[in-house]
């Protein structure tokens, strides 16, 4: 079944329900679970979406036209017992009769350079995109898989996370973590504010430590919050419209934890039925 066909034949009457916690994580009521949790969990098309849209990301880069051209050379040629590379033809400098232009010279062009002209960008379908983030929804509310991703679910905490509005509304760091330990994810944020020491050489190209990803918070708008996460190590924060795999999956990994706010969460079925038509 195609994921246009997905939206519109799925059941429309009685839905699962999931509590609304508040801010003192007690439930003051029950909402229907939207449809789109009902996707079947795909980690293939998943991990195919988050590898193409990341490349809409990369920079292009590549060695100067220009490299190694700054000098005038000539090779020798044979009979003069020494090699017979191109060499510089400045008489009366110090880079006289030195080698040039060629790889294997100081300052000479790179071989087989980088170019900035290649293309790095992969196009993606429009379909096939909608289908990647449905199923990467859908993973977030399955227990086992979140748990397996290494996030610190408390026994008891039943998925997908819903909060009501006025989460939105903190704007102090201090709160948000209070909130979040309330949750029963103290352990959770404990395990993203341990870093770990990268192996190999990247521990000299500024990224020495390895950070761990943590739960994601997802709101219909946003009135404090995302300045409250910036000082959560691991915390993210997106806005419903902006959602996307690379949120809900990060290093092609799904079933990430994620806490919906009310409003976010009833928006998800008509969110994605408007990018459908």
């Amino acid at each position: 079944m195609s994921i246009t066909s997905y939206l519109l034949t799925s059941q429309k009457g009685q839905r699962p329900k999931v509590p609304v916690l508040n801010l003192e994580c007690k439930e003051v009521e029950l909402v229907e679970l939207p449809r789109v949790f009902d996707a079947p969990p795909r980690e293939d098309i998943v991990k195919r979406a988050y590898v193409h849209l990341m490349t809409h990301v990369l920079q292009p880069k590549g060695a100067s036209k220009a490299s190694a051209h700054k000098y005038s050379v000539e090779s020798w040629g044979p009979g003069y017992g020494m090699a017979r590379i191109a060499r510089i033809r400045g008489a009366g400098t110090g880079k006289s009769t030195a080698g040039g232009f060629v790889p294997s010279a100081v300052g000479g062009r790179p071989t087989h350079p980088p170019k900035p002209e290649k293309k790095i960008h992969k196009k993606l379908n429009r379909k096939e995109k909608l289908a990647s983030l449905l199923s990467a929804i859908a993973f977030t509310a399955i227990p086992e898989t979140v748990r397996s991703r290494g996030h610190k679910l408390p026994d008891g905490l039943r998925l997908p996370i819903v909060v009501t509005d006025d989460i939105e509304s903190i704007s102090k760091t201090k709160e948000l973590r209070g909130f979040l330990e309330r949750l029963g994810l103290k352990e959770e944020l404990e395990r993203c504010e341990r870093e770990k020491i990268r192996a190999g050489k990247g521990k000299m190209r500024g990224r020495r430590y390895k950070h761990r990803v943590g739960p994601l918070i997802v709101c219909l708008n946003d009135r404090g919050v995302a300045k409250a996460i910036s000082s959560l190590p691991g915390v993210g924060f997106t806005k419903l419209g902006d959602l996307s795999v690379l949120h809900l999956a990060p290093g092609a990994r799904p079933a990430r934890l994620v806490i919906w706010s009310k409003s976010a969460l009833l928006s998800l079925d008509s969110k994605l039925e408007k990018l459908l038509t």
